[in-house]
């Protein structure tokens, strides 16, 4: 059993938060004895009192050394082995991840001593205390709320509290990393989506991204983390890479919201429509180049609830239309054949600003897809596009579209009406 005894003016604060939840569970099931002992009950002043002035002048009081050492003593009396004696302030020694393992691991009792007022008798802590524990740069009135965060910091690495190593094996500062985000249901809320990848079921994968994801954080919050860290690894070069041409890439000022189009944003969607057909035509791509798609043709997916747009702080970043109509065309597929007659959706229409290319606005276009699809009741996405349209196919691939055949669309003469179809199978829906 591990044990934690905790020298204090307010025993009873101390207590009632340490004995609760899993620390209060562990302690039912003998993993844990935390005990709090009021200093003041071994003082021989009358008054109970433990402080007085401080040689040398100065505001304030301070902790004397003999009560404390009379609490310090009396633990001592009762304990098996030799505790280990931290005393909580901040002039010690930042505490870390690292700290709380050496405690857990390496000693089976701790005792916490509480400083309050300016201070405590340095004789006490030159006698008794084996370490001094700082929980930052930053100075509390005492010394409980550090002791509750180291015993809490190390009470949980102890066997038995938790339910497996795993629990804190994954968690920030463990390896020298930050935690990745987390996610919970439900899969959709406010509008912002849970990550494509952590709903596939793809162990590998879903490791893979949540390691990139601590190593970017890391990289932003806690440098000097990063710092430390040894990426040479094969793997962790190859994520390093990634990383660095992703953060090359055009950062929004702020997340991007999807509403449905109106009218009034017309002109921005042409704008980015005529910014697409420039980039299709500079890539050698004969997709859009007859004027495709027209105000009319817009309007018409506005008009009947099918267009949405993608804003930045309320400017019109991207645009796509979503029918829950069936496609004609889609009838007549070649070099390959449907997964199911089931209901779909097609994504038709859709399109990136220039100044946004490279930001994620294309998963996030395809996320927004999935989102309405299933909303609708849809068991599959379609969506096609030109053979020569290579980045919208590898979009189309990295967010699991798996390519059916080859379709026909409508075009103006001289222009290439040949396609390339592409279908992802949505959870949930009438598939």
């Amino acid at each position: 059993m591990y044990r934690i005894d905790i020298m204090t003016l307010f025993p009873d604060t101390v207590g009632d938060v340490l004995s609760e939840s899993i620390l209060g569970r562990a302690q039912e099931r003998d993993f844990l004895r935390i005990e709090t002992h009021q200093i003041r009950d071994y003082t021989l002043n009358r008054q109970k009192q433990v402080d007085d002035y401080p040689y040398g002048g100065g505001r304030g009081a301070v902790l004397q050394a003999d009560p404390l050492f009379r609490c310090w003593e009396h633990i001592r009396s009762q304990a098996a082995g030799t505790p280990r004696t931290i005393f909580l302030s901040p002039c010690g020694k930042t505490f870390t991840q690292a700290d709380a393992r050496r405690l857990a691991w390496e000693h089976d009792h701790l005792i916490l001593v509480c400083g309050h007022y300016e201070g405590v008798d340095q004789r006490f802590i030159d006698e008794c205390v084996d370490e001094e524990i700082s929980l930052g740069d930053f100075v509390l009135t005492g010394g409980e709320i550090a002791a509750m965060a180291v015993a809490d910091a190390v009470c949980r690495l102890t066997p038995g509290v938790l339910a497996d190593a795993e629990c804190f094996e994954n968690e920030s500062h463990w390896d020298g990393l930050l935690e990745y985000p987390q996610y919970s249901r439900p899969e959709v809320w406010h509008g912002r989506t849970v990550p494509e990848v952590l709903t596939t079921g793809d162990h590998g994968k879903i490791e893979r991204w949540r390691r990139k994801q601590s190593l970017l954080r890391t990289r932003e919050r806690r440098p000097d983390l990063y710092e430390r860290l040894d990426l040479s690894s094969r793997a962790d070069q190859k994520l390093l890479a990634e990383l660095e041409r992703e953060l090359s890439r055009p950062v929004l000022p702020q997340p991007a919201a999807c509403r449905p189009a109106r009218e009034e944003d017309l002109d921005a969607m042409l704008d980015i429509a005529a910014q697409a057909q420039r980039f299709l035509a500079s890539c050698g791509v004969d997709q859009w180049q007859d004027g495709y798609p027209e105000r009319q043709h817009l309007l018409y997916d506005i008009d009947r609830g099918e267009s949405y747009v993608l804003t930045c702080g309320g400017e019109v970043c991207a645009f796509f239309a979503l029918s829950p109509r069936p496609e004609p065309c889609y009838d007549a597929i070649t070099d390959g054949k449907w997964s199911s007659d089931g209901d779909y959706a097609v994504l038709h229409r859709c399109a990136v600003a220039d100044k946004y290319r490279g930001a994620g606005l294309g998963d996030r276009m395809l996320a927004e897809c999935r989102r309405l699809a299933l909303e609708q009741g849809r068991g599959w996405l379609r969506v096609d596009t030109h053979k020569k349209n290579k980045t919208m196919q590898g979009l189309l691939r990295r967010n699991k579209f798996q390519y059916r055949g080859n379709v026909t669309v409508s075009v103006n003469g001289g222009h290439d009406p040949r396609r390339v179809a592409y279908e992802k199978r949505l959870s949930g829906g009438n598939t």
